[in-house]
């Protein structure tokens, strides 16, 4: 896209996780488009990201993971995700246990729920002996099908997407699997400034320039930025296990979640205004982007609307054709 281009797509990444998040269902189909049209290489990419994405924020919805050869049936999943209020358990246990073995023992709390943090945190050290007792377990047509698909992208991502998608499983065999339920109407004002979060060049300068100029801890400001705006969601179901995530990690930097807005509130509008060029010329590159691809994105929803109509009835030796 321009001399910079792998750095504009680990925004354009970013973006379109955000986008699910906030159910932001055309954001998602001209990103999607975007990422794909830049090389084949990048749809490898998303049927992988697809998968983690499905499974941190809506882990239910695992088990309606089936993709084909096509970019749509990816873009399929990520649109149920949006369109689905989030459940982001597998992501909170999978976080903690990652944490714990990492060697940080402040996860663990001195109720009953540590049995289940130390046994996803010996998967993660012994993934092969999980695995092998997740299939050995009872389990009703539902929960098969959601442990299949997370063995089948047990591999997928980083160390702690694969934790993620281990506490799935576990979730998944050792109680009730939540309903999929719709969301609610999306915003469709996206913030483009959340895209630079402290995973990029831009938002590690705005977030150091903003906590020095207001006297800020850094990892203070870095969290309250994720959590009230990178991971924020336009619905989301109750999640214990993302609630002590949350709560733990506000311990951790040493803030209380009561006061965390008193942080942030001061702090948001110079982020912002730290970011406001990074924003503009993002919006701007998608949307004269997406004026020249028109044709291509509408071609995208078409499929995506055909694929999620029909997929039941499709047998399964005729799914390369779709």
């Amino acid at each position: 896209m321009n001399k910079s281009q792998p750095f504009t797509e680990a925004h354009y990444r970013s973006l379109l996780q955000k986008a699910v998040r906030r159910g932001n269902t055309q954001l998602v189909f001209t990103t999607s488009a975007l990422l794909e049209s830049l090389s084949a290489r990048r749809e490898n990419w998303l049927r992988t990201r697809a998968a983690i994405i499905t499974f941190e924020e809506c882990w239910p919805l695992g088990r309606e993971l089936v993709f084909n050869r096509k970019l749509h049936s990816k873009v399929a999943a990520l649109i149920k995700v949006t369109q689905s209020a989030k459940t982001r358990d597998a992501t909170g246990l999978g976080y903690l246990a990652f944490a714990l073995v990492e060697g940080d023992r402040s996860v663990l709390t001195g109720s009953a729920d540590d049995r289940h943090l130390k046994i996803v945190a010996n998967a993660v050290q012994r993934p092969d002996d999980f695995w092998q007792w997740i299939d050995r377990q009872n389990k009703t047509p539902e929960q098969a099908s959601l442990v299949a698909k997370a063995i089948q992208y047990r591999q997928a991502g980083s160390p702690m997407d694969k934790a993620v998608i281990q506490a799935a499983a576990y979730l998944a065999v050792t109680g009730e699997i939540p309903s999929i339920r719709p969301s609610d109407a999306a915003d469709q004002v996206f913030p483009y400034w959340v895209v630079f979060d402290k995973h990029t060049p831009e938002g590690q300068r705005a977030l150091r320039d903003v906590a020095r100029d207001l006297h800020i801890p850094l990892p203070q400001l870095e969290w309250t930025h994720f959590y009230f705006e990178g991971a924020l969601t336009n619905c989301a179901l109750a999640s214990k296990w993302w609630d002590g995530l949350c709560r733990w990690h506000f311990n951790k930097i040493g803030l209380a979640l009561e006061e965390a807005y008193l942080l942030w509130e001061p702090a948001k509008p110079q982020v912002m205004e730290a970011l406001a060029g990074e924003s503009r010329t993002l919006h701007n590159e998608l949307y004269k982007w997406k004026l020249a691809n028109r044709e291509r994105i509408d071609s995208l929803k078409k499929q995506v609307k055909l694929f999620v109509e029909n997929f039941d009835g499709i047998p399964r030796d005729q799914m390369g054709l779709f």
